[in-house]
């Protein structure tokens, strides 16, 4: 749930970044795309995932995120992954991504609930701290999320 956000609405958003398409044109979607798969293999490493990796979906349906309401999602029951990654710049796609993980390793902990995604929860908070902390490891090897 969005409690505050500068330009208003999460529809706002997603209309905004269609009209700037941050840097989809720099870094093909190929190349996003392995750069995408190391970051799953670090960030499992980094959460001691081991050899358990959720299903991970990239999306580049511009209307999928809209109709999700966000621009990621782990669903617990089936271990299945979302991000969209159109219009995002390739950083952003991996802090979603890294987010959901963090999800990922706390179902397989058994700490997920049905309150769990609430804003300010314990839960989204350790997702939003520990996506920042693997972003900032991973940016530091590979500053190529950045361009």
């Amino acid at each position: 749930m969005l409690v505050f956000h500068p330009y208003g609405t999460k529809e706002r958003l997603f209309e905004m970044m269609q009209k700037v398409n941050l840097n989809e044109q720099i870094l093909p979607v190929e190349q996003k795309n392995e750069v995408i798969d190391d970051f799953v293999e670090f960030a499992g490493e980094f959460l001691e995932l081991g050899t358990e990796v959720p299903n991970v979906t990239i999306s580049y349906d511009e209307k999928e995120a809209p109709d999700m309401k966000s621009f990621g999602k782990y669903t617990p029951h089936d271990s299945d992954l979302r991000v969209v990654a159109v219009n995002r710049n390739l950083a952003d796609v991996l802090r979603t991504l890294a987010h959901e993980l963090v999800h990922y390793k706390q179902n397989k902990d058994g700490r997920l609930n049905i309150t769990s995604n609430e804003t300010g929860s314990e839960i989204e908070n350790e997702a939003n701290a520990l996506a920042g902390v693997i972003m900032r490891e991973y940016g530091a090897k590979n500053p190529i999320i950045f361009e």
